[in-house]
């Protein structure tokens, strides 16, 4: 039987969530309303303590006439409703048949289960045998429209996160609209917290930022089909956190589509946090007996910093989303055809780079974009995939014996929702583009998106991928999407359907991506989108890693890993070394600085290895001998930031195992500055009561010292210089 972590106050109808670490505390007010009463550090018991007394106040709506100091106005709510007195940012709101968006939502009754809710139409946290996990589930009616709504809480024993959800049955005669629907919705009090976001673009991903929280409203979000690089799914709230300490409270989407993010200061100075489908881009007719399910929302607590708060996502991710054939299951060190010779690909080049990729040490090589078609740029021949004769004569499956020949996995690049104007594929069925009848679809890198709201186009991509891999013999597929959505439409769908679009998208995406990944479980599939453009929990449950920036950069590099570190395990990374000058930036960085970058997360390489002298192939045998000794704990270990590239000229990290028997630190020092005399790292997560010999040095140090006092190094001439420093415990 299942520990008991949701309790239930009967007397004072209170809900109480909680592990080892943290609890979740909402009690349901005047038999009608739920109201939030604690999101943070275990608490052992709840009497009510810090509810609020209420007042009456001038411009207040009167939700129980007898008691005119009660107001939705002020209450701390878990779910809001427009229409009821509540005048901040509702979490739901429903159309009914008469055209208004009044409704009446009571508590009902409740549920607790064992495990957690499985859903088969996209991605959600998965439930292990071997991981206990409950979830409370909350009933509310609206006896005059006929509209349940469900509200999910999930709470695991080995992960500090909430996972919510919600979900609209209509037990109504009438079709009603769906015009809002978050997946989660916390009120908290203000107390001089600041908020975390993240902005970018293609190349520059996941940079950081970081305000004060001022009265009114801030929102983040996508309307571009795709979660994007420009406002990845997160937010979080602090108050005097750095990345050691402090409380931190964040929440991010498990979905892969367009999505907001809310936070609201009141007159009250309360704060409303929801997360969710973006109300923009998103209504769903609901007609009589079907029902609605949102996406899940994780949300992670920690009183341990920034740093804290990340390790509970990197756990929960690990244990709970990625698929389970890749649970700590090692990746194969490759190296990419792509920046070697973009689509001047052949069967000599790959040919010449699997003997080179064999005498390297690597485990696989990837022919990327340029092998099917006509591809001989951007502006044709997806869709049309079927192999370029001229380039590879005697087809792809030679060379993937070729490679298994010499203990070498091969792998081959896809955009599969993409299409070409200049491609047969277009020729035969102009009707599978996404676009309006009305106008023609706009161009995006010199293509067009396929519609996958249409089974036919599904079945087409099922049909290409499966085939591929049984008759190439292929074990992992690098899976690409190159442009945003900008016309949400279908020949298929009604006029009534419009706004549905884009969710209808991402469920056909996430039909086809569960069907080639249960059927090839041991293929590894790499999200990429651009790079980040698609770098979201929803991807990360079908594909173990991401491409997390087409910039190679040793320089914007630190910043993308560092940003996207807060929600994503390193591992769960892909980084490449590449040649110099950088193909992004033309910047010269040290090979030291390339290789530390990459060395933090998923390794690969992106470069031309078949044109080496001997000196340069043995330094990178070197690397990837070395990498291959560090692999297995760079997967399983801790991940902590020391100093922040946004605000510093360094970015320094760390890898530990967990009882801190060994230390992996990598400092980057940028520009050289002739007043810093050596550089210092302290080291915090360390065991404080042990000694430790830095192993390149042979120095021996007490942790307690490299934790207060810290270490010097020395500060050399010269710009964009990496150290590495090895500790192990004696």
């Amino acid at each position: 039987m299942n520990r008991q972590m949701i309790v239930y106050d009967e007397q004072r109808q209170i809900f109480h969530l909680m592990n080892d670490n943290i609890s979740y505390v909402f009690e349901v007010i005047e038999d009608t309303y739920l109201a939030h009463r604690h999101w943070g550090k275990r608490i052992e018991s709840y009497s009510l303590s810090n509810k609020p007394t209420l007042k009456k106040r001038t411009f207040a709506a009167m939700n129980i006439p007898e008691r005119p100091e009660f107001s939705l106005e002020y209450v701390p709510l878990e779910v809001s409703f427009p229409n009821q007195g509540d005048y901040r940012e509702a979490s739901v709101q429903i159309r009914m048949g008469n055209g208004y968006t009044v409704s009446r939502f009571s508590y009902e009754k409740f549920e607790i289960s064992d495990g957690t809710p499985e859903f088969t139409a996209f991605p959600h946290a998965r439930d292990l045998p071997e991981s206990n996990s409950q979830t409370l589930t909350i009933h509310m009616v609206d006896p005059i429209s006929s509209i349940r709504l469900l509200l999910f809480y999930t709470i695991f024993e080995d992960a500090d996160v909430i996972i919510r959800s919600s979900k609209i049955i209509n037990e109504s005669n009438a079709s009603v609209l769906i015009e809002k629907l978050f997946s989660a919705s916390v009120d908290m009090r203000y107390d001089g917290h600041l908020c975390t976001t993240f902005y970018g673009t293609h190349q520059r991903e996941f940079q950081l930022n970081r305000q004060s929280i001022s009265h009114g409203k801030f929102s983040i979000g996508s309307s571009r089909g795709a979660s994007g690089p420009q406002y990845p799914p997160y937010l979080s709230i602090s108050k005097d956190a750095t990345e050691f300490s402090g409380d931190v409270h964040a929440m991010t989407l498990i979905y892969s589509g367009n999505h907001l993010s809310n936070l609201e200061r009141d007159q009250y100075n309360h704060l409303r946090l929801q997360i969710g489908l973006n109300p923009d881009t998103f209504t769903w007719q609901l007609g009589p007996g079907e029902s609605f399910q949102s996406p899940q929302a994780a949300l992670s607590y920690s009183d341990k910093g920034y740093n804290g708060n990340s390790n509970v996502f990197h756990r929960f991710f690990n244990n709970h989303l990625i698929p389970q054939s890749w649970v700590n299951k090692s990746r194969p060190i490759l190296v990419n055809s792509w920046e070697m010779s973009y689509f001047n690909v052949s069967e000599k080049i790959m040919i010449d780079l699997i003997d080179s990729a064999k005498e390297l040490g690597f485990e696989a090589v990837v022919l990327d974009d340029g092998w099917f078609g006509e591809r001989n740029s951007s502006k044709t021949s997806l869709g049309d995939w079927e192999i370029d004769a001229n380039k590879f004569p005697n087809g792809i499956k030679p060379l993937v014996d070729y490679a298994k020949e010499r203990d070498l996995q091969f792998g081959i690049w896809f955009e599969p929702e993409m299409i070409s104007p200049n491609s047969a594929l277009m020729q035969n069925h102009p009707d599978w583009v996404m676009r309006t009848a009305e106008y023609e679809p706009l161009l995006g890198r010199s293509q067009y998106i396929l519609d996958l709201t249409n089974e036919e186009v599904q079945e087409f991509i099922i049909e290409l991928l499966t085939r591929s891999i049984t008759d190439y013999g292929v074990s992992y597929i690098k899976w690409d999407m190159n442009r945003h959505i900008t016309e949400p439409a279908s020949t298929l769908l009604n006029q009534s359907h419009a706004n549905e679009y884009s969710h209808r998208y991402m469920m056909g995406l996430y039909r086809i991506l569960n069907t080639i990944t249960t059927l090839f479980p041991e293929v590894l599939f790499e999200n990429c989108s651009s790079g980040g453009g698609r770098l979201d929990p929803g991807m990360l449950y079908f594909m173990p890693q991401t491409w997390a920036s087409d910039n190679t950069d040793g320089l914007d590099r630190q910043r993308i890993q560092y940003g996207a570190s807060y929600l994503f395990p390193p591992y769960s990374l892909t980084g490449h070394v590449s040649s110099i000058p950088n193909h992004q930036t033309g910047r010269m960085t040290d090979f030291e600085t390339r290789k530390h970058l990459a060395s933090s997360t998923n390794m690969g390489y992106e470069m031309d290895i078949i044109q080496l002298s001997n000196h340069e192939k043995d330094i990178i045998k070197a690397h990837v001998a070395r990498y291959k000794e560090d692999r297995d704990f760079l997967m399983e270990s801790e991940f902590y930031r020391l100093e922040s590239p946004f605000d510093t000229n360094h970015c320094t990290w760390m890898f530990t195992d967990k009882a801190r028997n060994k230390i992996i630190v990598y400092l980057f020092r940028n520009t050289f500055d002739i007043s810093e005399l050596s550089l210092l790292i302290k080291i915090p997560f360390i065991d404080l009561k042990a000694d430790y010999v830095e192993i390149n040095s042979q120095m021996q140090y007490s942790g307690s010292e490299l934790a207060n006092c810290g270490i010097a190094l020395e500060n050399p001439k010269g710009d964009y210089i990496s150290v590495r420093l090895d500790f192990e415990k004696c």
